[in-house]
């Protein structure tokens, strides 16, 4: 079969697509462009060269190539860059959207342009011709070495001396590895999730992960799960493989925790919206008991979630929260729950909120998910729907405030400072055994 029109068309479809984006459809409706596609340029340019004289200690520097926007959401990449960044490691964080973010098309302004985003934080803008959606197909060559030459120029300008590669998405592959060959930066895979659990993750983009377990140095997995699953293929991994979970930012263990006080039973969700979740059993609670107020916090990414959970009067739809905000609105909850179907994806899964409920001492009712289970009486694990309302019904009666302290001080232990404390132990060790090429 002939796929060459086929390709062809979508060729085309791509170098139309940012013209006709950004000169009609954002024009005519302007709500339609992401909210992050401005957050975005809203902080000051970077003084890279004034950053060559800020270097402190001999840490280094990190490169972030990352599978997430770090103004959509703030997730694991975000908040170990800022975790390091709070230690006096500077940070580069390269924008995974190559151009789509810019408010005119290719040509029309600078192709690079660098922002300070937080202290310690420098956010890259690369502008290809064609913006390609990053999770949609690999790189050509010109394309790589755009991408490769901006960050290049970006570390040299800045002064880096020693330099490492968090790569957490296989598109950035090639460009790593070239920038390994010049600065002598290894490559960290930071394999935080199952990708092959993500259906709108191209086919090739999947496969090219082999590529990078082979390349890394070495591959750090948020859960232990992943690591069973990813070294058991691969038992040569074992030997430059760690097992680094998610946490909790340490400003939340201040104050609070003290539960929901208004009397009204608040069954809170805060993440995101997607095929993942369990509707169905959430549903049935919200029936079960009408009586209780169910909060989803979060962006609907599947919109076949609103539309199973719409129509009961108790769901309520919050929208997406700043992250800043999101430790009040847990306040508000009388239980967190982790309403996750069982599959591949989330049996891998060490979910960010389940530190962040435990922070407030929240009873956290889950799927039976293995990093959840771990906590034992800690948590309510359930399987199906009676079960899921089963449990809920246990924990909005819990009235233990041992428990509460329990979780508290397990959040606690469990921090974005301490991950990064291990994460910057096997830099070290990484950099030892290879020493900079500078």
């Amino acid at each position: 079969m002939n796929h060459r029109p086929l390709h062809a068309f979508a060729s085309l479809k791509e170098i139309l697509r940012p013209r006709y984006l950004k000169w009609v459809y954002f024009r005519l409706f302007p709500e339609a462009r992401p909210a992050y596609f401005r957050e975005c340029w809203s902080y000051p340019e970077a003084d890279v060269a004034g950053w060559a004289e800020r270097r402190v200690g001999e840490d280094p520097d990190v490169l972030w190539l990352p599978m997430t926007d770090w103004h959509a959401r703030i997730q694991r990449t975000q908040h170990l860059a800022r975790a390091l960044a709070a230690a006096g490691q500077r940070n580069f964080y390269l924008n995974p959207h190559l151009g789509r973010e810019f408010p005119y098309p290719y040509g029309a302004q600078r192709s690079v342009r660098h922002l300070e985003i937080e202290p310690g934080i420098i956010e890259t803008h690369v502008h290809l011709k064609r913006e390609p959606v990053f999770h949609q197909r690999r790189l050509d060559a010109e394309e790589i070495q755009a991408v490769t030459e901006a960050v290049a120029m970006l570390v040299e300008a800045a002064g880096s001396r020693r330099l490492v590669q968090v790569l957490s998405f296989p598109l950035w592959l090639e460009t790593a590895r070239e920038l390994r060959e010049r600065f002598g930066a290894p490559i960290v895979y930071d394999c935080h999730d199952l990708l092959s659990g993500f259906p709108l993750v191209a086919r090739p983009l999947v496969e090219a992960e082999e590529e990078v377990f082979e390349a890394a140095d070495l591959v750090v997995f948020s859960a232990r799960r992943l690591w069973e699953v990813h070294v058991g293929a691969r038992p040569e991994l074992a030997e430059r493989a760690v097992v680094v979970r998610n946490g909790v930012e340490e400003s939340w263990l201040e104050g609070g925790g003290e539960g929901a006080k208004t009397g009204e039973v608040v069954v809170g969700y805060a993440g995101a919206l997607d095929y993942w979740f369990d509707a169905e059993g959430l549903r049935e609670a919200a029936r079960c008991h009408p009586e209780w107020t169910f909060v989803l916090l979060g962006r609907v990414e599947e919109e076949r979630l609103r539309q199973t959970l719409g129509a009961e009067r108790n769901i309520r739809f919050g929208g997406e929260v700043p992250h800043r905000e999101l430790r009040g609105r847990l306040e508000e909850f009388t239980v967190g729950v982790i309403p996750f179907l069982r599959n591949e994806l989330t049996l891998g899964a060490n979910p960010i909120k389940l530190y962040e409920y435990f922070s407030r001492g929240l009873p956290v009712v889950s799927a039976d998910l293995p990093e959840v289970a771990a906590y034992g009486d800690l948590v309510y694990l359930y399987r199906g729907p009676q079960e899921f309302v089963e449990q809920l019904e246990r924990a909005v009666a819990e009235a233990d405030a041992e428990l509460r302290e329990r979780r508290r001080a397990v959040a606690a232990q469990e921090t974005w400072t301490k991950r990064a404390g291990e994460l910057r132990e096997a830099f070290r060790s990484l950099l030892a055994a290879r020493p900079s090429r500078r």
